[in-house]
């Protein structure tokens, strides 16, 4: 029965391992635009956006390592019912679950590493992305700001400084933008002003003292003025870093642990529903690994479908789980579900028809065995 293990191992391993490399190589190429605008265009230095663009593979890996089981094992049971090696096994004596327990045998351990993986090695990836974007702020904010030019570097905001000071302080500032697009232009000055970075909440701000906002209002023809002692704009950079910036959030930075003792701590209830959440997806995501290999199996084998066709079955169904997953993550994020049913719905579904589905392969052996002996049992009459 070992040499049967290995040789189902030894088919699976390789898909498992090339559908693991593609779909990272793929998710990895979509932020390569990301790299390019950081060092031509932003003059990042390049090894600090290496930092940067290094740091999201562990989050592409805990989506990628699941998908790469569930199409590897797709395409292992369906070439070896495609091309009749099952029907030999079966003719040998080997009863079909020993064709589908080694490859259990490998989602469950690769459920156990990747759990390990998501409350450990995710977070603190995580937290050095935040690390790595700060300091590529902090660097851009301070080149941005210069004085005697229109700076228009940050979103929704366009700044001119008359003077900076020996100190890093600012003189005589102009500050224009608009609350949306169909709002009346907003006009600031103010006397002095200094660039904050606090490296605790990775927000970069802009501390205007002594001024005036002036803005019109078109509603009621006037021409409003607020004067203020201090104001502080929250600086946001135009172009990729303004996106990253909300890639990741505090709570994902926590592992485990962290999270389920802050859950109890939290009084927002969107942000209570939020760290529930990320909670039970930290869990669900691994066991997808177990159950995508058994649903993945029995489908297989039913199917037939191996290389190209197979690997669209695959294609497919991994569209199918996430959009599950998906979908559940959002109603627990907004409270409309408990996470447990919102985030292993996906899984609970799969895992049951693939109960169903290896019914039906074992079903369809029976039948084929019952047949021949009814035909015998007809001529012998």
């Amino acid at each position: 029965m070992k040499t049967v293990y290995r040789y189902v191992l030894s088919e699976m391993m390789p898909s498992f391992l090339l559908c693991l490399f593609l779909l990272s190589f793929l998710f990895m190429t979509n932020k390569v635009m990301l790299l390019l605008d950081l060092v031509l265009n932003k003059k990042v230095p390049f090894l600090e956006t290496l930092v940067l663009y290094f740091s999201l593979f562990p989050f592409i890996l805990s989506m990628t390592i699941p998908m790469s089981m569930m199409v590897g094992t797709l395409l292992a049971f369906g070439r070896l019912s495609s091309d009749m090696e099952v029907t030999a096994f079966k003719s040998s004596g080997v009863h079909l679950f020993h064709l589908i327990a080694p490859v259990l045998a490998l989602g469950l351990v690769l459920t156990g590493c990747m759990v390990f993986f998501n409350d450990k090695v995710l977070p603190a990836a995580n937290f050095a992305f935040k690390q790595a974007e700060f300091k590529i702020l902090q660097k851009q904010a301070n080149l941005a700001i210069r004085e005697k030019i229109w700076i228009d570097k940050f979103e929704n905001y366009r700044f001119y400084i008359d003077h900076q000071e020996s100190d890093g302080s600012f003189t005589n500032i102009k500050a224009f933008n608009r609350w949306s697009p169909n709002q009346p232009l907003l006009t600031t000055v103010a006397r002095t002003g200094t660039l904050d970075t606090n490296p605790e909440s990775h927000q970069i701000s802009f501390h205007l003292s002594n001024g005036i906002m002036s803005w019109d209002n078109t509603t009621y023809n006037t021409f409003n003025q607020l004067y203020f002692q201090t104001e502080t704009i929250p600086l946001k950079l135009e172009g990729q870093l303004t996106h990253l910036s909300d890639i990741k959030k505090d709570y994902e930075e926590m592992d485990l642990g962290e999270i389920a003792r802050a859950i109890p701590l939290e009084k927002d209830g969107g942000r209570y529903n939020y760290l529930r959440t990320e909670y039970q997806k930290r869990l669900s995501l691994p066991f997808a690994c177990l159950v995508l290999a058994w649903f993945s199996a029995s489908l297989g084998l039913w199917t037939r479908s191996k290389g190209f066709m197979g690997f669209i079955l695959g294609l497919v169904l991994i569209f199918v789980y996430y959009l599950m997953f998906i979908f559940g993550q959002t109603l627990s994020n907004q409270g409309t579900v408990s996470p447990v049913v919102g985030l292993w719905g996906a899984d609970f579904v799969l895992g049951l028809a693939g109960f169903l589905v290896y019914y039906l392969v074992v079903a369809e052996q029976s039948a084929f065995r019952a047949l021949p002996r009814a035909g015998s049992r007809g001529k012998t009459s």
